[in-house]
């Protein structure tokens, strides 16, 4: 019969049948690496959803099952709202950056109905900030959160009457940026892009040697790790021009360092 899945991964970055199509088949190909110890058990891409942009797919063969649990645990799916659990860990990308002062939203994929995960401003100044009383604003131009930048984010509330749900940033997250502040190096965000564009426009500009490694949280969202004294301003400088109206975005421990240590 064989098992179907809407991903958690969005599809995003294209003008045009043309362009959905060659997205579309990277990605197929991307599923193909995922389930290549698998040879009598096949991923179709169904249909990409025009109304959240996630490929709902259909799995066949004799592992279907196992294929379904490696897929569902290595990209993640939607999940329904009377599903989330307080405590759970959930993958998402921010949305509507800095459109509103008391916090972040982030798409967790979760539907039915469609709701985002709020990560309040007092636990965004607890985890980032050591506490200080920082407005949303400069939180948000220390770490250059931008729409579409990946978090694991930590579920803490759940109103299940008015359909609301708030988080906090879980440790996965957290740790990439103890990391950079651990050993002094920067990081370049980068979205729209697969793996494999990303490291040919690090190629082609002479930068691969310049990274660390290229970290990918979604299929078309990754952040870049640089070595110790390779500046991100100087690599989005040379590598956006390559990456097509991609967004891009840096990690800088100075500014965050600041931020920590610096005003009330």
């Amino acid at each position: 019969m064989g098992k179907k899945l809407v991903l958690n991964d969005q599809i995003y970055n294209f003008s045009s049948d043309s362009e959905r199509k060659m997205l579309t088949d990277r990605y197929q190909k991307y599923l193909g690496e995922k389930i290549k110890g698998f040879p009598s058990t096949k991923i179709i891409i169904k249909k990409l959803r025009k109304y959240d942009n996630r490929f709902e797919i259909e799995i066949t063969g004799p592992e279907e099952v196992f294929v379904f649990n490696l897929i569902k645990r290595e990209i993640g799916t939607v999940i329904n709202f009377d599903e989330v659990q307080e405590g759970s860990i959930s993958k998402g990308t921010m949305i509507d950056c800095g459109q509103v002062g008391f916090g972040i939203f982030v798409d967790c994929a979760i539907m039915n109905p469609k709701t985002d995960v709020l990560l309040p401003l007092h636990s965004l100044r607890e985890q980032l900030c050591n506490g200080k009383h920082k407005s949303l604003s400069e939180i948000i131009k220390a770490y250059d959160f931008i729409d579409k930048f990946p978090i694991y984010v930590k579920i803490k509330v759940i109103d299940r009457e008015e359909m609301k749900i708030s988080g906090i940033i879980a440790q996965e997250t957290l740790n990439l940026y103890k990391k950079c502040l651990r050993e002094n190096i920067e990081g370049v965000f980068i979205s729209g892009q697969s793996k494999g564009q990303v490291k040919k426009a690090l190629i082609k500009t002479g930068h691969l040697r310049d990274i660390v490694s290229i970290e990918r949280f979604g299929f078309l969202e990754h952040i870049v790790l640089l070595r110790r004294g390779t500046q991100s301003p100087g690599i989005i400088s040379d590598i956006g021009n390559l990456l097509r109206r991609s967004k891009l975005s840096t990690i800088r421990p100075d500014r965050i360092d600041g931020l920590f240590n610096n005003g009330k």
